[in-house]
């Protein structure tokens, strides 16, 4: 091949060289471009729709936001320095924006990756089923969702997760999303070793009746959530006849609320308004200065679940009153309520009103104290699927409580003995249903 057809085939070689080389460089500009807007996205929300905006500290943490954006979509891209973020720079930087806004100190101000926001308004997630609590230092499952990875391998209550491929785990919520082999040591003291990959998991939305757990004349209504489709189905109003029904025949209520998230509000004032007959206000969720509630009468909040009439009714009045909706009887005899550290938004809100409910006992542990009203916002520059939450309201009951970083505290506080937690009966319930019964 003569000196021309080289240089030919270099200058072709280093043709194509560049286009890759380019074409690289032009992708991370459109990438850089997208996730800087992304972090502006977030920086103007908290600054226009976070209820505390006009805080000194807060208006110093925006301004620091966006002077900062360079340093974090740098953080974002950078592989090396970011891999426990994962991969993709998008989720690393959700990462990276939650971290910065945990400074804050505030609940419900979080960004979420897509599979994050799914979880959250369905209860779906990709996981092993099982569900453990930490107790004197072992895991012990204490709920397995129906049709999951650890039903299928035989996971039942009571079993201890000793390992899983050889490793500890570190805390109850890695049963969750930890596969592998699983080593199993049964009440009976026997050892088994068992495969869970993780797969999609349904948990339950709707509130049930947890029958393995009743005892006689004494109900157990679990409410796994307050999500506008636990009560917007076929199956709420016949479990609400049913608690109506139960005051008649003299019988006892307890209401699980352990691990409940929260949700919707007129959800929880549905479920609410079966469970307290006094229907008067029970708390206002307020903007600005507190409101003076007996200076000035304040609309209700109304029972349809679409949320911009909630917050066009919370910007023209600053407030909004919370009351139980008045959908048929209701139930007027003794509750014992189940709460704990993840306890949370609404579902603290529900506990709190039971708790100022004659005949009513809340036990358990401290809720977690994330309380305030927030609106859902997309995040611009990524897909739409990522989202951020902002407070644009806080809460107060009409007792004057204050629940956001408080919660509710428990009538009875309950404790853990791992010897009661290896048994199928839950000992909590067995604690309240003691307490009901008196």
């Amino acid at each position: 091949m003569n000196r021309h057809g080289v240089f030919s085939i270099v200058t072709i070689l280093f043709g194509v060289s560049s286009f890759s080389f380019f074409a690289s460089l032009s992708f991370i500009e459109v990438e850089r471009s997208g996730l800087r807007r992304a972090v502006e996205s977030v920086c103007s929300r908290i600054e226009s729709e976070y209820v505390r905006a006009d805080d000194k500290k807060v208006k110093s943490f925006i301004q620091s936001c966006f002077r900062d954006i360079p340093n974090i979509v740098d953080a974002a891209q950078n592989v090396t320095e970011n891999e426990k973020f994962g991969k993709d720079p998008r989720r690393r930087l959700i990462t990276l924006l939650n971290e910065r806004m945990s400074i804050l100190g505030v609940s419900h101000m979080i960004a979420f990756a897509p599979d994050e926001t799914v979880a959250i308004w369905t209860n779906e997630t990709v996981g092993t089923g099982a569900r453990a609590r930490l107790v004197d230092g072992e895991i012990v499952i204490t709920r397995i969702v129906t049709d999951s990875p650890a039903a299928r391998a035989g996971i039942e209550v009571g079993d201890l997760v000793v390992a899983v491929d050889g490793k500890s785990l570190d805390d109850a919520i890695d049963v969750e999303r930890t596969s592998g082999i699983w080593k199993i040591l049964r009440p009976d003291e026997t050892h088994v070793l068992t495969s869970i990959e993780l797969e999609p998991v349904q948990d339950q939305v709707i509130p049930y009746w947890d029958q393995t757990q009743e005892i006689t004349g004494i109900r157990v209504l679990k409410i796994p959530s307050f999500l506008p489709q636990a009560v917007d189905n076929e199956v709420w109003p016949k479990i609400r006849d049913e608690i109506v029904a139960l005051h008649q025949r003299n019988e006892r209520l307890i209401v699980d609320l352990r691990g409940n998230p929260g949700g919707s509000f007129p959800a929880m004032l549905r479920v609410l308004g079966a469970l307290k007959c006094d229907r008067s206000v029970i708390g206002w969720i307020y903007r600005g200065e507190i409101p003076k509630i007996q200076f000035e009468t304040i609309d209700t909040m109304r029972d349809e679940f679409e949320a911009e009439p909630q917050l066009e009714q919370l910007k023209q009045n600053n407030a909004i009153a919370l009351a139980p909706f008045p959908i048929g009887p209701c139930f007027d005899g003794p509750i014992g309520v189940l709460i704990d550290q993840n306890t949370a938004s609404v579902a603290e809100i529900f506990a709190q009103s039971l708790k100022e409910r004659p005949r009513t006992l809340i036990a358990g542990w401290r809720s977690s104290g994330q309380v305030v009203m927030a609106r859902w916002f997309q995040i611009a520059g990524l897909s739409q699927d990522y989202t951020v939450s902002i407070p644009v309201g806080l809460y107060r009951s009409s007792k004057g409580e204050e629940l956001e970083g408080r919660g509710v505290s428990p009538d009875q506080i309950l404790t853990d003995r791992l010897m009661r937690w290896r048994s199928p009966k839950d000992p909590w319930i067995r604690d309240v249903a003691r307490a009901v019964s008196l």
